[in-house]
């Protein structure tokens, strides 16, 4: 398995397991094209910051119960039965 790299805006980064402290590091995300607080390494030069890891996770989920657990394709999430 590929080691997991992090960068932190204004703390360094954790490279291959080795801390390197910088005070002037800038975390980027190539998912948002942005400065963020950290981000961590998805592929060579590919970096994505928190909320972009947590959209992702979320499409993960809702796209596992739509094609496997529902059967209609819709989401349960605010339906009113009665």
């Amino acid at each position: 398995m590929a080691a997991i790299d992090v960068h932190v805006s204004k703390g360094g980064s954790i490279v291959q397991g080795e801390v390197r402290a910088d005070a002037t590091a800038v975390a980027h995300c190539t998912l948002c094209a942005k400065e963020v607080e950290a981000s961590v390494s998805l592929g060579p030069g590919a970096f994505a910051c928190a909320a972009c890891l947590r959209d992702r996770l979320d499409a993960l989920s809702v796209a596992r119960f739509r094609l496997r657990e529902s059967r209609s394709g819709s989401l349960p999430w605010g339906k009113v039965t009665g």
